[in-house]
């Protein structure tokens, strides 16, 4: 199996996607005249435009990812609202208590933690209200890659708590299945966001607030990493092993089946399975 991976090509060996191909024995391309069985729409931007090379592609053959061209917080929070009903955005001029800001782009920054309201607001960032997810005590969030409409495992990593950087670095990780962390009601409306999204691979960071229990899609990454050497969650290597082969083999049945097609059919999948 070949994939074309365009208009970029994955640069390091720890990309999650580059690991699952290794995993398989898939062999990745970086031109669309070479050939090719399917496509991946990659490159480690928030934002995107059409390309009308995949588009051309798209009519013959999957194409992962064409669709996800948005992965900014304020797209997430936009959806958040339509799918979940809520969202964590807050106006930090108004509101009155601890907030995350954070860059709208994806991946950049640590992010910081303040107290609002604050006149000192930066159209660059967003500002959320902070969300305290912690299990016995401890701080963690959870990290759940989606795979044209499935979850095939989640990973809980404990985190040092912040104080005033947000993003601090992970301190333990353990597998568990999707089903001990969310209903299946979360799922679908997970699904449904990835979904709405275009996201037909990637990993979401979510969390769930200990003041009420609900669930929060806080980050969207369509271009994860974390396979290689440098990997900062702590896991052993048997966790390692145990979550690519859960993610290449749901990676290998997608292929296999034809997916993802064109929105609305791959994820729509997945979501009728919750819905059983």
């Amino acid at each position: 199996m070949r994939i074309l991976f365009y208009p970029q090509f994955p640069a390091i060996d720890g990309y999650t996607l580059v690991a699952i191909c290794h995993e398989l024995g898939y062999q990745g391309v970086a031109s669309p005249e070479d050939p090719f069985d399917i496509a991946v729409a990659w490159a480690d931007e928030t934002w995107l435009a059409s390309d009308p090379v995949l588009e051309a592609v798209a009519r013959e053959r999957p194409v992962w990812n064409i669709d996800c061209r948005d992965i900014s917080k304020r797209r997430v929070d936009v959806l958040m609202h339509e799918v979940f009903g809520y969202g964590a955005e807050i106006d930090p001029r108004r509101f009155h208590g601890v907030c995350a800001v954070k860059t709208d782009e994806n991946a950049r920054g640590r992010g910081s933690v303040v107290q609002a309201p604050t006149t000192q607001v930066d159209p660059a960032f967003v500002y959320q209200r902070y969300i305290q997810c912690s299990e016995h005590g401890h701080t963690v969030n959870y990290r759940v890659p989606v795979i044209a409409g499935s979850i095939p495992v989640c990973y809980v990593l404990g985190r040092e708590p912040p104080l005033r950087v947000l993003k601090t670095d992970a301190t333990s990780c353990r597998l568990e299945s999707p089903d001990v962390l969310f209903s299946r009601d979360e799922q679908r409306k997970i699904l449904q966001l990835c979904e709405h999204m275009g996201l037909d691979f990637g990993e979401l960071d979510v969390l769930r607030d200990d003041a009420d229990g609900r669930l929060y899609v806080i980050d969207v990454n369509k271009t994860p990493a974390g396979m290689g050497i440098a990997y900062r969650h702590k896991w052993t290597v048997t966790q390692r092993r145990d979550a690519l082969h859960l993610l290449a083999r749901a990676f290998d049945a997608a292929v296999k089946q034809g997916l993802p097609r064109r929105r609305g059919q791959a994820t729509e999948a997945g979501i009728q399975s919750l819905q059983a």
